[in-house]
């Protein structure tokens, strides 16, 4: 440490080229005299190694430069503490800014009665949207930490404070994703001598399509963040920080991150006896939603793909690594342990050369065991497939007169997979004449759920979800596809159809369009009708006439909430595809 420095302000830096100088310029700016500015260059390509680079010879002995491999955020910061000379350190975000006077009137609040800690409070730029807001960080100057940590604010914010360089001897942030969440509130719980400025100093410029406001795979990192701010938190301020979690975890579920609810759920049945008995959520009527989460079942994020004879193509792992860092994949070929106890009937038809009957029973074998989602190794997985882990047992129709046995789910030992895999010891057709899985699925929903075989997406006595082909089987550019074929090479631009699929699609654009059309001119009898008005119901159509009714609503209800370009989307999709069918 050089006595002379009272602060080492840490700059990471990574393809920031548009805000570097601003966030530089703001430290140079600062009032405190006895400062240093350490700029990180985590290995960036564009020109933001020559702009620290020119810092550094302008700024001799007040700024330092430091080029290392492109490691994340976190680890970008651990060096910048490790080559830290100050009494205090802090940290500003290479596209952020901070107010002149930030560092030294923190710095001497922190003098005053040795805190270990000084916070400030928080200015955000919604730069897309051209407004500001104001974030304060407590509702008094004195903090009392129990208070602060159930009931503040910006506790996950690494940048809004000033921190007693010894701090950062035992602490570290860890190579993921929200790193300041893993870090910051649990560490915060182990130095209770805390300060605070009441002035919005920090200014946090947010932008959409940043790393914080983008859906991708490895963002179920924030399941990690919450787990380790859980366990490495002081169990004196317990109740406090299971509160807190849980109020980020209500806003992360139910408004920012929806398609990652299942992991969440996930975090609340792992640590569900804090969250049942804390008194903070059972008086909070709002967050105490979360309670009734506790009891719903998942599918676990584990991937059942089996193989006999045939590898698992790279692209397919490459896609389930990229959009599902954390999950689990059971790779199975015939020399697996589950591959080899087999009914009489199944090892008959692996002995004729029938491996696709004898895979689809061991992958239906595995789902029952270990619950998770089949995966074919013809089919390639998506990120929205997460959002489908919320039913207990899901389907997907291949077009209106089939299933699809390559890609479908179920929570851990489901009846409905149970008495599929029974099927398999009894004395029937579909085991004489090897048919496959996706017949055998097909009558036993006919029979037992009441399926009806159109192509539609249906809830089945609340149990059993059978979804579109849309999802599951081809992507027809709306937004929906959770899965879709790889099984034909298709040139880039182009996406894999079957004719029947696409006339499926073609006709209900247009019935859904005669439906607007009709319910428009219902509305407005003034207009022309556009269609001759349908005949009137028989007594034993009432069922009929009510779903049509239904559907009716539906489609008006999506046609006047759509914009002109929405709507014509699936239309131009279907336009690129014809002529490219793939089935």
């Amino acid at each position: 440490m050089d006595s002379s420095i009272k602060v080492s302000v840490i700059i990471p830096v990574y393809q920031v080229e548009t805000y570097l100088e601003r966030a530089v310029d703001s430290v140079l700016a600062q009032t405190l005299p006895e400062k240093e500015i350490i700029l990180v260059d985590d290995g960036s390509f564009d020109a933001s190694p020559l702009i620290c680079d020119r810092y550094a010879q302008e700024y001799p002995g007040l700024v330092r430069v430091i080029h290392k491999e492109n490691e994340g955020l976190g680890l970008t910061r651990n060096a910048g503490v490790r080559a830290a000379r100050g009494e205090y350190v802090a940290f500003l975000d290479s596209d952020d800014s901070v107010e002149p006077e930030m560092y030294e009137e923190l710095y001497q609040k922190a003098k005053q009665e040795d805190f270990d800690i000084v916070m400030c409070d928080v200015k955000i730029l919604y730069v897309d949207e051209g407004r500001t807001s104001v974030i304060s960080t407590y509702t008094s100057e004195n903090v009392d930490l129990a208070d602060y940590i159930a009931n503040g604010n910006n506790i996950t914010y690494s940048v809004n404070k000033l921190y007693r360089r010894e701090i950062w001897e035992k602490h570290q942030y860890e190579k993921m994703l929200f790193e300041d969440i893993s870090l910051i509130p649990a560490l915060i719980t182990h130095y209770p001598h805390i300060g605070y400025v009441p002035k919005p100093f920090y200014h946090y410029y947010r932008r959409a399509n940043t790393i914080s406001t983008t859906s991708a795979g490895a963002m179920v990192d924030i399941i990690q963040a919450f787990r380790n701010f859980l366990n490495q938190s002081d169990p004196r301020y317990r109740d406090e920080v299971v509160y807190t979690t849980a109020k980020q975890i209500y806003w992360n579920m139910y408004q920012s991150r929806t398609l990652f609810q299942a992991d969440f759920i996930g975090l609340l049945h792992e640590f569900q006896k804090d969250f049942l008995l804390n008194p903070y959520l059972q008086k909070d009527k709002k967050r105490k939603k979360l309670l009734d989460e506790i009891g719903r079942k998942t599918i676990p994020e584990t991937f059942i793909c089996v193989h006999f004879g045939r590898e698992i193509p790279p692209s397919y792992l490459e896609e389930i690594q990229t959009d599902f860092p954390r999950g689990a994949l059971l790779d199975i070929d015939e020399t697996d342990p589950r591959a080899r106890t087999l009914p009489q009937g199944v090892r008959r038809a692996l002995e004729q050369g029938n491996t696709a009957y004898a895979e689809e029973y061991v992958a239906l074998k595995t789902l029952y065991e270990e619950g998770g989602i089949v995966l074919a190794p013809q089919m390639r997985a998506g990120l929205n497939l997460k959002r489908l882990r919320l039913n207990r047992v899901f389907f997907g129709f291949d077009d209106e007169e089939e299933l699809l046995a390559g890609c479908f789910g179920a929570c851990r030992r489901h009846y409905v997979i149970q008495a599929l895999l029974d099927s398999y010891e009894e004395d029937n057709l579909f085991n004489k004449a090897f048919l496959p899985l996706k017949d055998r699925i097909r009558d036993f929903l006919i029979l037992h759920f009441q399926l009806r075989m159109n192509g539609r997406s249906q809830l089945l006595k609340n149990e059993v979800q059978v979804y579109l082909p849309s999802v599951l089987a081809y992507d027809m550019k709306n937004g929906e596809n959770c899965c879709k074929k790889a099984e034909y090479p298709v040139p880039e631009g182009y996406e894999l159809v079957s004719g029947k699929v696409l006339k499926l699609w073609s006709d209900r654009l247009l019935e859904n369009w005669n439906l607007y059309k009709q319910e428009r001119n219902r509305k407005t009898p003034d207009s022309k009708p556009s269609a001759p008005p349908p005949p009137k119901a028989a007594p034993n159509q009432a069922l009929i006439e009510r779903e049509m009714e239904e559907r009716i609503q539906e489609v008006v209800r999506n046609y006047e909430t759509s914009t002109c370009w929405k709507l014509t989307k699936p239309i131009r999709a279907l336009a690129k595809l014809f002529g490219k069918e793939g089935g």
